[in-house]
């Protein structure tokens, strides 16, 4: 979840990327400056003064760390290619497609970024594919509710017709944490895929630049 701080950022038009980077370039630069204005500050003792310029230069840095951590897959960005065959037909058109199953926090808490997404590219079709993890051939509607309340009709969602081969596509994506996975469908081309821990700030602008 990005912080106020990366959202005001990006409310002001900035990328995924630079709004995330940026409040941390701003911290170093506040740093810098505390370390020059202190610069005479403890001046009888040489390491005593360079400490304390050095815990000036880090504390900004760090203390918005504390609040807002970086993640291992935030700038990175580690797709798969699938290729789209009659097993994942399902997925048609040019749009985004989480894959998720009922009850997963997870999958829950990435409807706020896909809502984010969605302000920035009104035109950009998001769905919510929900896995009937039992195979059964219909979800309990409160599953499908748990999401459709949260999307508050910007993010469309839909039970998936073929929950095994959408499980396989999610897999490919990340089998250690496979839901939610994030498919870019892009017509009759391969699918390409992210795992959760994966789609970060990075994956954001390359699909905000397909999508456009």
């Amino acid at each position: 979840m990005m912080s106020s701080v990366e959202l005001s950022f990006l409310d002001m038009g900035f990328s995924w990327t630079m709004s995330k980077a940026l409040p941390y370039v701003l911290a170093m630069i506040i740093g810098l400056v505390l370390a020059f204005l202190f610069r005479k500050k403890l001046n009888k003792n040489v390491l005593v003064k360079w400490l304390f310029r050095i815990t000036l230069f880090v504390l900004p840095f760090f203390g918005y760390f504390m609040y807002s951590p970086i993640y291992e897959g935030d700038f990175t960005n580690k797709s798969n290619s699938i290729e789209k065959t009659e097993q994942f037909a399902e997925l048609d058109g040019k749009k985004l497609v989480v894959i998720s199953i009922p009850g997963c926090p997870y999958c829950y808490q990435a409807i706020d970024r896909m809502k984010i997404l969605k302000e920035r590219l009104p035109n950009a079709q998001i769905e919510y594919v929900v896995c009937n993890t039992t195979m059964d051939s219909l979800l309990p509607q409160e599953a499908l509710d748990w999401y459709i309340e949260k999307a508050e009709g910007v993010v469309s969602v839909r039970q998936a017709t073929d929950s095994e081969a959408m499980a396989i596509l999610a897999q490919n994506g990340e089998v250690n944490s496979a839901f939610p996975a994030f498919v870019l469908v892009d017509g009759d081309k391969n699918l390409t895929t992210w795992g959760n821990a994966n789609f970060g700030v990075v994956a954001l602008d390359e699909v905000e630049l397909k999508l456009k």
